[in-house]
């Protein structure tokens, strides 16, 4: 009987540990926590980590003394921006059942480019809106108080992202090199290997999505201010997050703005969809091929399956990290297959 290759017990193993992480992270609440504080440390400190190390160069600083000052100058600015941010998003957010009396306006509107009042259409047509607006609503006020409680409920979890994402910043090379004395001396150098490559294509990735959605926000914020379209800083906001999502991303960003401002004029609706679209051509087409380069090398069809993944395990968040986990596992298995085999 044929023993089976080495590497395909190499892929089973990792299989099982993918599967098994996979399965504690859906089953045990506590997995879930601590493996999202440490992603996101993670990701946090790979997206500063360009920044640190040019500050290190121009100024010769400390790295230990360097990753404090800009974890402490990132985090404060973080939580002086939601601070001044989240009475605004509250007055925004108050100001949602204004919706509901544009409703009747739009109605009215729709009513004297086609007139449907003549066969009852209009009155039906109001009263279904109404109702699926209530209904909208109330989801969205029951959702908002649950996400406030659950916020509140991780605000501690939260809290201890800077002082982990500041490890991994000063000290991200002597973990590294603690976690390879587990590995035996003949692979540490092919482990060393992968840890880089997957550095390098790691960072490039995270750093390029951060840089984007800010340009998103921006300018998704500009478009807005400029049509006079309600609840601009939550939509820009809502815009640049999930601007992150590939191919998903930009549609559902642009959906609340274009629905706000229907609501508010029609043609209000028809601007801020043509230059939405300008903003996600221009993004997608120019801005992202130089920002991204080859940061990933994966067929379409894959990253659509990860997201259904991602989805389905974490929800948004779950989309979020879909990509980046990708990179790594993609990164793993490529570098074991060409220096191991």
């Amino acid at each position: 009987m044929k023993k089976p290759s080495k590497k395909v017990i190499v892929n089973l193993i990792l299989s099982v540990i993918i599967l098994l992480i996979v399965v504690l992270y859906i089953k045990l609440r506590i997995i879930r926590e601590v493996i999202f504080i440490i992603i996101f440390s993670f990701i946090v400190s790979y997206t500063l980590k360009p920044l640190l190390m040019y500050s290190m160069e121009k100024t010769r600083i400390n790295k230990k003394f360097g990753a404090g000052v800009i974890i402490l100058a990132v985090f404060s600015f973080v939580v002086i921006t939601v601070v001044g941010v989240i009475p605004s998003l509250f007055k925004e957010g108050a100001n949602i059942e204004t919706i509901m009396n544009s409703v009747e306006r739009l109605a009215n509107w729709v009513n004297s480019k086609v007139h449907m009042s003549q066969y009852g259409i209009l009155d039906t047509l109001s009263v279904q809106i109404n109702e699926r607006l209530n209904v909208a609503l109330s989801d969205f006020s029951e959702k908002a108080f649950d996400s406030l409680v659950d916020f509140s409920e991780n605000l501690l979890s939260l809290a201890v992202v800077p002082v982990v994402s500041y490890y991994f910043l000063a000290e991200g090379n002597i973990i590294e090199n603690k976690l390879l004395l587990l590995v035996p001396m003949k692979k540490r150098s092919i482990i060393k290997r992968i840890i880089n490559d997957i550095d390098k294509a790691l960072g490039r990735y995270i750093f390029s999505q951060f840089v984007l959605c800010v340009i998103i926000g921006v300018l998704t914020f500009f478009v807005l201010i400029s049509l006079k379209i309600q609840f601009p800083i939550l939509l820009s906001i809502f815009n640049a997050v999930v601007n992150i999502i590939p191919y998903f991303g930009p549609l559902i960003g642009a959906i609340p703005a274009i629905l706000v401002a229907l609501i508010q004029s029609p043609t209000k609706a028809v601007y801020a969809t043509i230059l939405l679209f300008i903003i996600q051509q221009v993004e997608g087409n120019l801005i992202s091929p130089q920002i991204t380069a080859s940061s990933i090398k994966m067929h379409p069809l894959l990253i659509i399956i990860l997201l259904l993944i991602g989805e389905k395990i974490g929800g948004f968040f779950g989309m979020i990290l879909a990509i980046p986990i990708g990179v790594i596992i993609k990164v793993i298995y490529e570098d074991i297959d060409y220096h191991m085999y």
